[in-house]
């Protein structure tokens, strides 16, 4: 189903600007390669937002016993 798009997408490519483009078996996996590097990345980003809501979740936590304490 993707190199069906991607063929599509190469003869969309020539229609508009006449130039022939190849898609050979290292252009697909350099495409997965990229694609797995943007979701690793993705996924680094998306685990530090949620362990610094856990860090705030903790400090709130922390500081309503502290309170309750008093």
């Amino acid at each position: 189903m993707v190199h069906r798009s991607v063929d599509n997408a190469a003869t969309q490519f020539f229609e508009e600007l006449k130039r022939k483009t190849y898609v050979t078996p290292k252009s697909y996996l350099d495409a997965i390669q990229l694609y797995l590097a943007h979701l690793k990345e993705t996924k680094n980003k998306h685990d530090k937002k949620v362990n610094t809501l856990k860090t705030g979740v903790n400090n709130l936590d922390q500081t309503k016993s502290q309170i309750a304490d008093l």
